[in-house]
């Protein structure tokens, strides 16, 4: 199955909420920047330790209409590597 690789999860960093992979920035800013209407681009402008894969791979997420609280659900069900699998159907 595959895994996404650019959301991490431990109970340690970010009280637990979903990050981007090697990073303290929390999924849900890059959703808050999404909703104001900053790009993609311009998001990564402000956190250059996001790679472009990993904003992409978390916004594929986005156009599938996954929420923040989707996401911290379905990693924390994951077990311990704390990566989510892809799509929807994944987390029936």
């Amino acid at each position: 199955m595959n895994r996404l690789s650019s959301i991490s999860v431990h109970p340690e960093i970010q009280d637990g909420a979903p990050v981007f992979t090697g990073t303290r920035i929390r999924i849900e800013t890059f959703y808050d920047f999404l909703r104001i209407g900053v790009s993609v681009s311009e998001f990564l402008d402000e956190f250059p330790s996001i790679t472009r894969d990993q904003a992409l791979e978390v916004y594929d997420l986005v156009t599938q209409q996954y929420t923040p609280d989707d996401i911290a659900a379905l990693a924390s069900s994951n077990g311990p590597q704390g990566n989510i699998a892809s799509g929807r159907l994944a987390a029936a």
